[in-house]
């Protein structure tokens, strides 16, 4: 009979220290009593392990403004850059966006890259590199700081391998491939995601405690959805979860790539909604004259965008009585028609008739949505960087570093 081994004192505080740590780098920060709400431990051992962390250089404590009416808020606390870096690449269809940030959601740097319309993955990769490269010079960061690195890219992406389920809007681009040279060259965990699933992570995170459930709906080329819970990523069985550009919005409609006909982007996507005006004699060449001309009152352009808004406002009346979100977020560059692509919408949830009013609103976070929920994701996934197969020059760090940090007793023993 095998003698159950109990855990030492020591082992439980370290496991207590690290349970702290993963609040703070999910939340972005926490005062005293939301930590012991969440840890389900006592004040004073929560107080305890705190100091503890603070003499470790992990987290930083500050004070928050003094309201009139409610006196003196308690003091917040939050992991400072000691307790690891993240790296957040978005790569688009006419950018390259990158930033560095730390555990506490600070943007230590960000830089955005223009490039041509159809840029080929290696020329893109090397854009990737060199912008990784400025923007840690410009936060000041060490490699040895950086916990994980996150990928966003227009495609449907297994969680598993990384691979692209189905053709993403950038041929050639391969995102295992992706993910292998970043990791390797900085000697990190690196992960690829979608980038409506990031956009509904970053405006979940930037809404929260108000928005955690919630719908992002990237209007841009093509139309894509992400779909955040409680502020984590909803991917559903394999991946596919979010294809609302695939809906049926006319059983007779044309045909589209994908093998169906009449899916709602061939009518609500700005590709789709080009190629419609294009059949009427009606040329532009992209995004931003679409806008001009439907804001200064354009027929044509304007019959095009409206029926695009009410199918698409309809799929998400569908979507509104189904999952039952608080907020519903549009994103993309679509976004940029304001009160053309929202009343439709906001028409249509309004007349959802169970539930809250869902908020139906453009995206906080506007083009940086995509970005920012590749910062989130080293925070709020963070077992997602805990296998080091892809920095096998670096064992010890990321976030295994944080955790060992946390981890190891304050003094050494003798």
């Amino acid at each position: 009979m095998q003698r159950r081994v109990q855990p030492t004192s020591d082992a439980i505080r370290a496991g207590n220290r690290a349970r702290i740590v993963d609040i703070l780098r999910r939340s972005g920060s926490a005062t005293r009593a939301e930590l012991v709400t969440g840890t389900g431990l006592s004040r004073a051992t929560v107080s305890s392990l705190v100091g503890e962390l603070a003499d470790r250089g992990l987290v930083s404590e500050y004070a928050q403004p003094a309201s009139e009416s409610a006196g003196r808020p308690p003091a917040r606390l939050a992991l400072n850059r000691a307790a690891g870096l993240a790296i957040a690449v978005d790569v688009g269809v006419r950018h390259v966006a990158v930033a560095v940030g730390d555990l506490s959601r600070s943007v230590l740097a960000e830089r955005w890259v223009p490039v041509p319309y159809g840029h080929s993955a290696e020329s893109g990769m090397r854009i990737v590199t060199q912008s990784i490269e400025t923007a840690l010079v410009e936060a000041e960061a060490d490699r040895d700081q950086i916990v994980g690195a996150a990928i966003s890219i227009a495609a449907p992406i297994a969680p598993d391998s990384g691979r692209f389920l189905v053709p993403g809007v950038l041929p050639g681009w391969n995102g295992p491939e992706l993910a292998e040279q970043v990791g390797r060259r900085w000697g990190i965990p690196t992960t690829v995601e979608n980038d409506a699933n990031l956009g509904a992570l970053g405006e979940s995170v930037a809404a929260a405690p108000h928005g955690k459930d919630l719908l992002y709906v990237k209007v841009a080329s093509r139309v894509g959805l992400g779909i955040a819970f409680g502020s984590r990523i909803y991917r559903g069985h394999d991946g596919y979860a979010g294809e609302l550009g695939h809906v049926t919005a006319d059983p007779g409609g044309p045909a589209c790539w994908c093998g169906r006909r009449g899916c709602l982007e061939l009518y609500a996507g700005a590709e789709g909604m080009l190629e419609r005006l294009a059949r009427r004699g009606i040329r532009i060449d992209d995004v931003n004259e679409l806008i001009e001309r439907a804001e200064a009152g354009d027929a044509d352009v304007l019959a095009v965008v409206g029926d695009g808004a009410r199918r698409l406002a309809r799929s998400l009346g569908a979507l509104a009585l189904v999952l039952n979100p608080s907020v519903i977020a549009l994103g993309g560059e679509l976004a940029g028609l304001g009160p053309l692509l929202l009343d439709p919408v906001r028409a249509e949830l309004a007349a959802v008739p169970f539930g809250a009013p869902v908020t139906v609103r453009t995206s906080a976070l506007g083009p940086r949505a995509s970005l920012m929920g590749a910062l989130a994701l080293v925070l709020h996934e963070s077992s997602r960087f805990t296998d080091q197969s892809c920095a096998p020059e670096s064992p010890d760090s990321g976030r295994a570093a944080v955790a060992a940090a946390a981890s190891r007793p304050l003094h050494p023993q003798p």
